[in-house]
């Protein structure tokens, strides 16, 4: 049985992702929201896959510096214009899995007044 690198498998995990993410629906709600980006308009579909392509790179890349000092089994996320990308480890500091996100509206509140 041969191994596949991890650099390998993390292009497979993103090729995946742009593969499969509905970046039309994206595209359709922000054309809808008139959602512009660095005043270029809305998005083409080819910006939003170039876009998701840079968010999981830095995801993976974050989860894997050392220097975030990320521990096993947490998450790192990077996120720019509605797309968010999470990428995690097992405890073994390899590549778990990687995510993408369309986010329009989060709340988060850690109870304190």
């Amino acid at each position: 049985m041969t191994k596949i690198s991890p650099y390998l498998k993390e292009n497979k995990m993103i090729d995946d992702i742009i593969e499969n993410f509905d970046f039309f629906k994206c595209y359709g709600i922000m054309n809808v929201l008139n959602w512009y980006w660095r005043g270029d308009g809305v998005p083409t579909i080819e910006m939003l896959k170039s876009s998701a392509v840079n968010r999981l790179r830095s995801a993976i890349d974050g989860v894997k510096d050392k220097e975030n000092k990320v521990a096993a089994d947490c998450e790192y996320h990077s996120s720019s214009g509605g797309l968010k990308a999470t990428a995690w480890k097992n405890r073994y500091g390899h590549i778990e899995g990687v995510r993408l996100e369309f986010v329009l509206t989060e709340w988060d509140s850690d109870g304190d007044d």
